[in-house]
């Protein structure tokens, strides 16, 4: 049975990067192209790039330690059916090493994406809210209409196709791919006579102004997206305005994913004899009843008066809870009357 990891150098408990680091030093060592005429070296590289292929994919490795070479007795071939060269893809071998692939297609060009932030309070967490967001964007020339000029010209460089084919000459042989054409920025067309309103770019610089709805249960941090409200860009689709969530602490209320807290006070007599308190919540009066002999920092919990909670698909469903803690005001710079009614109160108890 093959030994995919005596193959490459490496012990069984070798990492990912160690098997990468390996694989590229003796692929190097033993390319063809390196030992033209040697049978021993072509052999020795055929054996290092299907160990390689199998070692570098975690599937195809956990199969390998499970059932070695020779395959799953359950049935099923265990290492895929990849088109192979020499027992690896060669895809796989140019995207981890060159960054690419050789018949990558086009990309339509794109606009950038913009960022905003909107500032939200509770009050807006709870209740939702519309807000109109000014900001600054690329939009089409009008004079040009986004044309970035009169006469527009095939680009050269490209032959109009907006990529260029990239040849390079690597240890692994020729290698061409497709790249975004530089001259023409992938447009695939040159203009010759720019306008004199956005010098050929094809946008012009523009105050902008949205309306957005938000809805419940947003926090801290929530990233919402409008799509095509980016820059503009010629011959090309406008990017996304991103849409970051600054949440307002509140001066009575404190947030706890969607639970709310907050602290209320009650004096001595209240917290022996009991009391009704009246809390007023973002969503209205809400009445807790205090009990005889209520102990200081007693927490009461108001089920549904808390946040919305929000889904996945970006509607709100149920409410955290409300936390009240209850806490007992104890009287500072009383009076010698006050304080002779605590004397007494003292020794009932």
């Amino acid at each position: 049975m093959k030994n995919y990891y005596e193959t490459l150098g490496v012990d069984k408990t070798a990492t990912k990067e160690d098997i990468k680091k390996s694989y590229k030093k003796m692929s190097m060592k033993h390319h063809p192209d390196k030992n033209q005429g040697s049978k021993e070296s072509e052999e020795k590289f055929k054996e290092i790039s299907e160990a390689y292929s199998v070692l570098s994919d975690d599937q195809k490795r956990q199969e390998y330690d499970t059932y070695g070479t020779g395959g799953n007795p359950f049935g099923g071939n265990p290492f895929g059916n990849r088109q192979q060269s020499h027992g690896f893809n060669m895809d796989d071998i140019f995207n981890e090493f060159f960054g690419g692939r050789s018949n990558q297609r086009q990309k339509v060009r794109r606009g950038n994406d913009l960022r905003v932030q909107v500032s939200i309070t509770l009050e807006d967490v709870i209740l939702g809210t519309n807000k109109k967001v000014k900001y600054k964007r690329q939009k089409p020339c009008s004079p040009c209409s986004g044309k970035g000029g009169t006469e527009l010209k095939k680009c050269l460089a490209c032959n109009g196709f907006g990529h260029r084919n990239v040849t390079q000459h690597t240890h692994f042989g020729v290698i061409t791919q497709t790249v975004a054409c530089n001259v023409c920025n992938s447009s695939g067309q040159i203009v010759s006579n720019p306008c004199k309103s956005c010098n050929g770019e094809g946008t012009t610089l523009v105050d902008e102004v949205v309306d957005i709805d938000l809805p419940k249960g947003l926090s801290n941090g929530i990233v919402l997206t409008m799509s095509g409200h980016g820059n503009h860009v010629r011959d090309g689709q406008p990017g996304d305005l991103q849409i970051s969530i600054v949440e307002i602490p509140h001066n009575k209320f404190k947030r706890d994913g969607n639970d709310i807290y907050c602290d209320e006070w009650i004096s001595i007599p209240d917290a022996v004899l009991g009391t009704n308190i009246k809390i007023q919540t973002i969503q209205g009066e809400v009445d807790i009843k205090v009990d005889e002999g209520c102990e200081s920092g007693k927490i009461f919990n108001i089920r549904g008066k808390g946040t919305p909670v929000l889904s996945n698909n970006g509607q709100p469903y149920g409410s955290g809870n409300l936390y009240v803690k209850v806490n007992v005001k104890i009287p500072t710079g009383i009076s010698s009357v006050e304080k002779e009614i605590f004397q007494k109160l003292k020794s009932i108890f």
